[in-house]
């Protein structure tokens, strides 16, 4: 398989990020075309990146021969039939998180990726984030023994709330599921496995206006005793310097590992104050759009190429 041809669903932040990255990795793949929930939108990413259709019907997406792979970057309430239509058509797809809403929608995605022998990757950028990698290999490697102890916290300002409507559709309720999925995934991961018992308590406590839930606070009991915490806002004040304060302290038998994506190292300071811009995740580069999101799509079209799993 030479260039991969993908067709990317959802033409937000998210799936604009990816078709940057895609522009990038241009020897590697290419944006076949984009489907969004309208046309018109649809149209200006496909123009924007150089695509051949804008589309609001997945179907003529996933009609084409020359999509061998699709990129899920819609509202998570799509994410079920939209992976389950694109392994239908024989499709490899990497889906953003959260994965879907249920139990039973994984149950279905999975099933039908490995009926029709296809690609399923779920869209964890902070796998791919070096401080992340780092700590996961020094855990591996013996460093501070075996976790007993996590904390981990994902603070955004509230602003983020406003343009995302869909965070609000009464299903989604906020921020646990939107960014909470990515913190409940590094426990899990630093852990080694998944968690016999949690506990959550969570509500609309700071923002106005909106049905929104912004303050969530889970605890998590591992098989092995040990034990996690965690902590995620979307009511943070407007002016906080960085987009995501996001930290992540592991305690171990022998030692601790502190993770602080909040103190980027690029700093800028000008008339309006001074702020931080992310050098990790996704950060502009000379080869376009580098860091965390571009190892997880190299990651992806590996695993195409190698015919191995995520």
């Amino acid at each position: 398989m030479s260039r991969i041809g993908i067709g990317i669903v959802g033409a937000g932040k998210a799936g604009s990020n990816f078709a940057q990255v895609l522009q990038a990795l241009s020897g590697q793949a290419r944006t076949i075309g984009f489907c969004t929930a309208h046309v018109k939108t649809a149209r200006e990413a496909a123009r924007r990146f150089e695509a051949e259709i804008g589309t609001e019907d997945l179907s003529q997406l996933l009609e084409r021969a020359d999509v061998q792979a699709v990129i899920v970057a819609s509202p998570d309430r799509f994410h079920c039939e939209q992976v389950v239509a694109a392994a239908e058509a024989g499709k490899h797809v990497l889906c953003e998180k959260p994965m879907c809403r249920s139990v039973e929608e994984a149950g279905r995605m999975i099933a039908a990726c490995r009926a029709n022998g296809v690609t399923l990757m779920v869209g964890f950028t902070d796998r791919f984030n070096q401080p992340c990698l780092e700590a996961r290999r020094r855990i591996d490697d013996g460093e501070i023994g075996v976790p007993r102890m996590i904390l981990a916290r994902r603070c955004h300002p509230r602003s983020v709330v406003r343009g995302r409507r869909w965070l609000n559709d009464g299903e989604t309720k906020g921020v646990l599921n939107y960014a909470g999925t990515h913190n409940i995934d590094l426990i899990c991961w630093y852990m080694g496995e998944a968690p016999e018992r949690v506990h959550g308590e969570m509500g609309q406590l700071i923002l106005e206006g909106q049905d929104f839930t912004d303050c969530a606070v889970m605890t998590f009991k591992f098989p092995n005793g040990g034990i996690a915490a965690l902590y995620e806002t979307f009511a943070y004040p407007e002016n906080y310097p960085h987009g995501v304060d996001r930290s992540i302290e592991i305690l171990g038998e022998k030692g601790v590992i502190r993770i602080d994506l909040m103190s980027q190292p690029l700093r800028i300071h000008t008339a309006r104050g001074c702020s931080l811009a992310d050098s990790l995740t996704w950060p502009e580069g000379p080869r376009g759009l580098e860091g965390a999101l571009r190892a997880e799509v190299e990651h992806f079209l590996e695993c195409i190429r190698e015919r191995r799993a995520p």
